[in-house]
């Protein structure tokens, strides 16, 4: 039997590795007029809040295609010291524009992924936030078709998470440099 100091450890660390501040999520709604198959395709990731499946990643970028069933495949990879490290799965269309239930094989929990805006051509806005007690968890995400943003399309895709009142102090790059990221492969 697992003991209850194991799992509080567990749990404990994973929190401490997520944007963890005091008080409730905020209200959001997810892209109304979302359409995935313009979402479709490369997505380099610019910037990221941390999440402990992510130290020390660099050069990470995610992948979706079109399954044909309804789902959307999932292929998100990076470097860590060097190796590459890629997770497959699926995304399901929920009734809610713009959100999307994530399942990974080695995960034992679907997550959640709301696209809180894109225009499809350069950049998407990804947000999600949890609670734990009194504590909300947030992850957050700034994907865009090239490896990075012009400082105009930075402060516009800031500004999709100001307008529901979510703190990006917390956002940290990502690596995207050519001479370190030998992949992802040129689209």
């Amino acid at each position: 039997m697992i003991s209850v100091a194991v799992v509080l450890g567990s749990v404990l660390s994973f929190v401490n590795s997520q944007a963890i501040t005091p008080g409730p999520c905020p209200e959001f709604t997810p892209m109304t007029n979302f359409t995935a198959e313009s979402y479709l395709g490369f997505w380099y990731e610019i910037h990221r809040f941390p999440v402990p499946y992510q130290i020390n990643s660099i050069c990470n970028y995610a992948e979706y295609t079109d399954k044909g069933n309804g789902t959307i495949g999932v292929h998100n990879s990076g470097l860590v010291n060097g190796e590459e490290d890629e997770i497959f799965g699926e995304a399901y269309a929920t009734e809610i524009p713009g959100h999307l239930i994530l399942h990974f094989d080695i995960v034992p929990v679907d997550g959640e992924y709301n696209v809180l805006h894109t225009d499809y051509e350069t950049y998407t806005t990804v947000y999600t936030c949890g609670k734990f007690f009194t504590q909300k968890i947030e992850t957050a995400w700034i994907l865009a078709r090239k490896p990075e943003l012009t400082p105009e399309e930075y402060e516009e895709a800031l500004g999709q998470y100001h307008k529901w009142g979510i703190d990006t102090s917390h956002f940290i790059d990502t690596v995207q440099d050519e001479n370190l990221c030998i992949f992802p492969p040129k689209k």
